[in-house]
């Protein structure tokens, strides 16, 4: 062999080396985060057909870090790290959340900081979602605009926004008011979903060599709720609450991926595992 092809098959096996290994580097990967638990005293508001009356269940709150090549996203911020520990907080009454381990502790042991995650985003807006939005100052707020001015209407007062979601104030934004493709390659993307509030929103991910995800938040609340379309007597439509269940089923179906529902116990595989309290009964389901 002259050394002209020597030298040929050597460079071949270098860029195919590169290429391998650009290929790894390039991977987008969906981490899933324990941000919390929510106890319910009677779950009868979340299906307004009067199925869950007097039934207690435990919800649990997960965060998601998506890594991508041209920045980190974490989607949905939780119940807050302020609140860590046995104690508790009272969101409302009869709903009581406490908060095993922290989110920026688990980003730790992923080697991160805050300062690493490039991007937020909210499914929605309620409290359960945004706990810890304020310690990513550094990051891209990726603000729906239907559902902040809704907030802002809602719960913030003489035009600031409310104490969880302050950062808003200083950080850099980026307002959607439809549909985003967030990195431009069809890996990560923002659906509008309304209908539990008027800017849900669900996010379609495309992890490096597995079956599509959607991380449908709290379009539907459980299995449950998913099995039979029940609509909770707090959303803000129901006439898009169902119009969202259809587009969301739809979406499903044509880019054959996995739905995750944000509270449901079964759909919940944090990369550190769950630390769990004690439960009150769990929801029974109807037939």
């Amino acid at each position: 062999m002259s050394w002209i092809r020597v030298a040929f098959v050597v460079a071949l096996a270098v860029c195919y080396s590169c290429a391998q290994a650009c290929a790894a580097g390039a991977a987008v990967r969906l981490i899933t985060l324990d941000c919390g638990r929510i106890d319910i005293a009677d779950m009868d508001a979340f299906a307004d057909d009067g199925s869950y009356k007097g039934v207690a269940r435990r919800l649990v709150v997960p965060c998601y870090l998506i890594r991508h090549p041209k920045g980190n996203l974490l989607w949905d911020a939780g119940i807050g790290d302020q609140f860590v520990g046995p104690a508790g907080v009272t969101l409302l009454p009869g709903f009581v959340a406490h908060v095993p381990v922290t989110l920026t502790s688990q980003l730790k042991r992923l080697g991160l900081s805050t300062d690493d995650v490039g991007y937020i985003g909210f499914s929605h807006e309620h409290v359960d979602h945004i706990g810890n939005a304020n310690a990513f100052n550094h990051a891209i707020w990726l603000l729906n605009r239907r559902e902040h001015e809704w907030t802002m209407a809602h719960d913030g007062q003489n035009g600031e926004p409310p104490s969880l979601l302050s950062g808003a104030k200083t950080a850099r934004l980026q307002m959607i008011e439809g549909d985003l493709d967030l990195f431009g390659d069809g890996s990560v993307s923002i659906i509008q979903a309304p209908g539990h509030t008027p800017g849900h929103q669900v996010l379609l991910v495309r992890p490096s060599g597995q079956r599509p995800i959607l991380l449908v938040g709290d379009l539907w609340h459980s299995r449950d709720n998913y099995k039979h379309d029940r609509v909770p007597r707090f959303n803000t439509s129901r006439s898009d609450t169902i119009a969202s269940f259809e587009k969301i089923r739809a979406l499903a179906r044509e880019t054959n991926s996995k739905l995750l529902i944000a509270h449901e116990r079964s759909d919940f595989h944090p990369v550190f595992g769950a630390r769990w309290l004690r439960s009150p009964t769990p929801l029974r389901h109807s037939n």
